[in-house]
């Protein structure tokens, strides 16, 4: 069976670096499924646990020059930026004095010598270390464009200032680009730190739900109230929740009330109220009210650890318009490097320039060519959509998923736990049969008798005591109340059932599964959007098509069982149509598996966080007109990214290399790319 393990992955920074490592991973023993991201500097790695383990795979990117350990709950800490504030200043400070000491000053040319090699060494020490190692492995990076851009121009200054009477021989201007140096290494750090909070902005949904598990916990032990640490709470454990307090582990209400917000894990705003037998959830806020709640599930498998562990892998994943950029980024810079080269090579045989001006259009062409933009551009619309999608109460599992959800154009429900509540209730009754029907029933453990008997509360009806009880599976149930012998059997109506007393029919019960009071509006909604709605459903024509009537579906699909469903979704998508079916995540599993996107509804404890491609923890329909809506406002996001990065390499490109284009320029330029492509996909949140 195929384990997965996430992987922290440190210093990539870049679309090419991503692809190497996930190469490199893909291309272990026993590796199944590599997937990095960028965004998150995580790789996601399915691989059979009989032919590899994590320590190997770690020791496998390492042996590449990225460091990477197996990734925790804990977020790492941000990096810190002092060098980038320090680069910037001593770059514009070189720069303003441009005007004022020029190149002819002799003291001031080594000064800026001196401080060029301090930034290089450095602030720009790690882009060195990971060009060179790069190298060694005969592959490229933006390390490497950055190294060779800032490297290539250092060692022309240094020339120049060491030898100037080489270039006044040659009738040359000893030029020094020292500032250009230094601004290069500042713009490119200074994109990396705005990058940085865009990321931390993106995956804000991720660290709130991480924030949400407590540390610590109250529990009754021997009948004495202890704390413990909250990884410690084990099945069994009595947790002890005061008013205020945030719930540290799922379990069951068995001894008090509360109310508690659930709208981190659900998206509803409203309260909800738990007492004996209620099920809660850890990472939730108990706000008034005391309960003391048996834990039943260990940490790792509570709702908010399978919610977490969702949102982590759809941030992982990547969507199908992704293969696009990693295709271009696998040759980008090669192409870029050869293309420099050719540029100084054409300035010197065409242009008639000296080779150090070749070198300045080379070392511009090289720094305005980061592919970084083009790695960013899908991922971070990924991060941010998922990410919204989790606080709205939507588990979009990644970003093939995501993709596939925008292109829908038929959504098929289920009706019962889906359009409907999925518990029946008593509609109407007809003859004074509900105190002697509910006393029988009382006795029933059948979801009719259920109903039945919960109505006879709510009325305050007093139940009688029941003799000679007995149960026909498939035909009714009979006793005797009061000296009467009274039956109750299916009547001849859809939802009907007969109450028979000593033999004569004294009085019909309707039931009838109600329908939620958000169906109707979220079914007009995707009507609205140009969607076919059809209702799929086991029960019979009749039961259906009323439900369907109620909610406002015309194409309606009864008495069909699993296996048929499975049948239907396969004829709705012929001809191309994308089909999304929205069910419980249980008997509906396989039709859920055959469409191009399941969704599943979530019920209780059933939360069926498994199931399908899409998991809505509010059970509300209208949750499937936001994730379409949010899936297509992605992917017109997504499509803008590429389309920018793309535009901005064909463009920036051919401008650097005619020479139109300073470097220090180029570096800003590369920056406000890859923050542009960031600010763009912020939008979603």
């Amino acid at each position: 069976m195929a384990s997965k393990v996430q992987l922290e992955i440190e210093g990539m920074t870049c679309a090419a670096c991503q692809g190497f490592v996930e190469k490199t991973l893909a291309a272990q023993p026993g590796v199944l499924r590599a997937s990095v991201n960028l965004i998150l500097n995580q790789a996601t790695v399915d691989f059979d646990p009989a032919a590899t383990n994590p320590e190997s795979l770690v020791k496998a990117v390492g042996k590449t020059g990225y460091g990477a350990h197996v990734a925790s709950s804990e977020e790492e800490p941000g990096a810190s930026f002092a060098t980038v504030w320090a680069s910037l200043a001593i770059g514009l400070l070189m720069m303003i004095s441009m005007p004022f000491l020029g190149h002819e000053a002799r003291w001031w040319v080594w000064t800026q010598m001196a401080l060029a090699a301090s930034v290089m060494a450095v602030a720009g020490r790690s882009f060195y270390i990971k060009a060179w190692v790069a190298l060694r492995q005969r592959r490229a990076d933006m390390n490497v464009l950055i190294a060779l851009g800032t490297g290539a121009a250092f060692a022309l200054s240094s020339f120049a200032a060491i030898a100037p009477d080489w270039f006044h021989r040659r009738g040359m201007m000893p030029q020094v680009y020292f500032e250009a140096v230094v601004l290069i290494i500042a713009f490119v750090l200074t994109g990396k730190m705005l990058e940085e909070r865009a990321k931390r902005q993106t995956s804000l949904a991720l660290r709130q739900l991480l924030d949400l598990q407590p540390k610590r916990a109250s529990i009754r032990r021997d009948g004495v109230e202890v704390e413990v640490a909250a990884e410690e709470l084990r099945p069994g454990d009595m947790l002890l929740v005061r008013p205020g307090d945030r719930i540290a582990a799922d379990g069951e209400v068995v001894e008090g009330a509360g109310s508690v917000d659930e709208s981190m894990l659900t998206g509803e705003s409203l309260p909800v109220e738990k007492i004996a037998g209620s099920r809660v959830y850890g990472g939730t806020t108990n706000g008034f009210g005391a309960m003391t709640v048996r834990v039943n599930t260990e940490g790792g498998e509570s709702l908010l650890a399978q919610i977490v562990r969702v949102l982590r892998d759809a941030q992982g994943d990547k969507a199908p318009v992704q293969a696009l950029a990693d295709r271009v980024s696998a040759v980008f810079v090669p192409v870029v490097v050869s293309l420099a080269a050719l540029s100084a090579v054409l300035w010197i045989w065409v242009g008639g320039v000296d080779w150090a001006h070749a070198i300045v259009v080379a070392v511009a062409v090289l720094v305005i060519s980061c592919p970084c933009a083009m790695g960013l551009a899908v991922p971070t619309a990924i991060l941010a959509s998922t990410g919204r999608a989790a606080r709205m109460g939507i588990l979009i599992k990644g970003g093939e998923a995501l993709e596939r959800l925008g292109e829908v154009s038929v959504v098929v429900m289920d009706k019962t736990g889906t359009i409907t509540k999925g518990t029946p209730r008593v509609v109407r009754i007809e003859g004074d049969v509900l105190k002697v029907a509910a006393s029988l029933e009382s006795r029933s453990e059948h979801p009719l008798a259920v109903a039945i008997v919960r109505h006879a509360r709510e009325q305050k009806v007093e139940l009688e005591p029941v003799e000679n009880f007995a149960a026909q599976p498939g035909v009714g149930v009979s006793g005797t109340i009061g000296g009467r012998r009274v039956e109750i059997a299916s009547g001849d109506e859809p939802g009907a059932v007969s109450v028979r007393v000593d033999g004569a029919v004294a009085g019909t019960i309707w039931l009838a599964d109600e329908v939620k009071e958000t169906s109707a509006g979220a079914v007009a909604r995707m009507i609205a959007m140009g969607l076919r709605v059809v209702m799929l459903s086991g029960d019979r024509e009749e039961a259906a098509r009323r439900v369907a009537r109620a909610v406002g579906i015309d194409e309606v699909i009864a008495g069909v069982l699993p296996a048929g469903k499975v049948e239907a979704v396969a004829r709705l998508q012929t001809g191309g149509a994308k089909v999304a079916m929205v069910g419980d995540g249980l008997n509906d599993a396989p039709a859920l598996e055959k469409a191009d996107v399941g969704i599943a509804m979530a019920r209780g404890a059933d939360l069926a966080i498994e199931a399908g491609d899409v998991a809505l923890l509010r059970g509300d329909l209208n949750s499937v007109a936001d994730a379409i809506v949010l899936s297509r406002h992605t992917m017109v996001v997504m499509r803008q990214n590429l389309f920018w990065a793309f535009l901005y390499n064909v463009v920036g490109i051919p401008v650097a290399a005619l020479g139109l284009l300073n470097p220090v320029v180029a570096a800003g330029a590369m920056a406000l790319s890859s923050i542009s492509v960031m600010l763009n996909s912020l939008r979603l949140r």
